[in-house]
């Protein structure tokens, strides 16, 4: 990877250390660095020394500043948090902070959201739909008419139209393909409905908001966590939850099933999830809000 270390472009391999980075500038007296934006102050320590530059967040292309013994050695103030956000502590790279990453809103928000969690690009969402068309071809008894609401192969062939939208039925899919428990948060209610939790270590967690899907993530890039790391575990549950309550507070979420929607292109109104669904499908129309009446 490449990278621009103050007033120099540095070439270093892909799994280069922390450590190995200090030793390619000769900052020999350097105490932390700083990256991202907003920007990250990460400490120089021996935890954080051995850790590859790709697990802390950086990649080719990213501007790094060094802080130097005797210069700004005190920790700065964390930058004002958004409602999206929320201070953890990482026992690896210290304070960090964990936020909403938003994926575009074009029907298939569902298979970005898990895209970008597991892969950090949303351009696979195809290729999952694809995961899914054929899992559900393949198990015609598990995956039955009643089950889908449709027949089999036409669910399978549906699935496959960019303007249709996942659920649970998807996301029970993809969790056993990719190997990993998927944490649906639910900003109406305030919980989580975990799927294959018993299955895997790794977990995502994605947000729903009635109609919509995004993903958290912790700002130096981590999205995949690990349940055995109890302690960050607990911290990003828990403020997952507080970023929730706050964000539904500031009307981020829809009761599809109590409110009306209102598509903001044609001024229909709808009343449930599914109904809107429909109304994306036909239409492609994807810009929703709640109806005030």
């Amino acid at each position: 990877m490449r990278l621009k270390v103050d007033n120099k472009v540095v070439s270093i391999d892909n799994n280069a250390t922390l450590n190995d980075l200090i030793e390619e500038i000769g900052a020999p007296d350097a105490v932390a660095i700083r990256f991202g934006y907003p920007p990250l102050r990460l400490d120089i320590e021996e935890n954080s020394k051995v850790a590859k530059l790709v697990d802390i967040g950086l990649s080719s292309g990213e501007k790094v500043r060094i802080v130097r013994n005797g210069g700004d050695v005190v920790k700065p103030s964390m930058p004002k948090l958004k409602d999206s956000q929320a201070i953890i502590e990482d026992s690896n790279v210290g304070r960090a902070i964990l936020q909403v990453h938003t994926v575009p809103d074009d029907n298939s928000c569902l298979f970005h959201s898990i895209s970008y969690s597991v892969y950090k690009d949303i351009s696979l969402s195809l290729e999952l739909r694809q995961i899914v068309s054929s899992e559900i071809q393949n198990n015609k008894a598990e995956y039955n008419d009643a089950i889908l609401g449709r027949p089999n192969r036409e669910y399978a062939a549906w699935i496959l139209d960019l303007s249709s939208w996942g659920g649970g039925i998807e996301i029970a899919i993809l969790s056993k393909h990719l190997n990993v428990a998927i944490y649906v948060l639910d900003v109406d209610i305030n919980k989580f409905e975990k799927f294959n939790d018993d299955k895997f270590n790794d977990f995502i967690i994605i947000l729903f908001n009635g109609i919509h899907y995004d993903c958290m993530e912790v700002d130096y890039g981590k999205t995949v966590f690990q349940k055995n790391d109890e302690k960050l575990t607990s911290q990003i549950l828990s403020n997952s939850l507080d970023i929730a309550k706050k964000l539904k507070a500031n009307g981020y979420c829809f009761n599809t099933q109590k409110a009306k929607i209102i598509c903001n292109v044609c001024r229909m109104k709808f009343v449930g999830e599914r109904d809107v669904a429909k109304h994306a499908e036909s239409t492609g129309h994807t810009d929703f809000g709640q109806a005030s009446t």
